[in-house]
């Protein structure tokens, strides 16, 4: 928002929206991945609940990165919010890199 006051209304929004959907993503290593897959056709269905959790962290890395472009959310508080999601969910960062060594070593 260029020479403008940000909204403070939709900054907070905003930084709420992406907490939620890295939030969200955290969840998503538990889901049912059949349950998801089912519906599904086949050629969009999941392999691993890695692609599913992989899915939901871009989006919310891209939420973060659109709010930024639109001047809702500061380089710094982008930072921030990155390291607060680390701090709140560390094991899915354990879990994303057993299932990236589990992964590169499946033939």
């Amino acid at each position: 928002m260029t020479n403008k006051q940000r909204d403070e209304r939709l900054h907070k929004k905003a930084v709420e929206l992406v907490r939620a959907a890295y939030d969200i993503a955290d969840r998503m290593r538990s889901v049912d991945l059949d349950a998801i897959n089912d519906p599904r056709p086949p050629t969009l269905r999941y392999h691993a609940q890695y692609e599913l959790v992989m899915e939901f962290i871009n989006r919310a890395g891209a939420m973060l990165d659109f709010a930024g472009k639109l001047g809702l959310i500061d380089s710094d508080e982008s930072l921030a919010i990155l390291r607060d999601i680390g701090k709140k969910h560390p094991e899915l960062d354990q879990w994303l890199a057993d299932e990236d060594k589990r992964l590169a070593t499946e033939p």
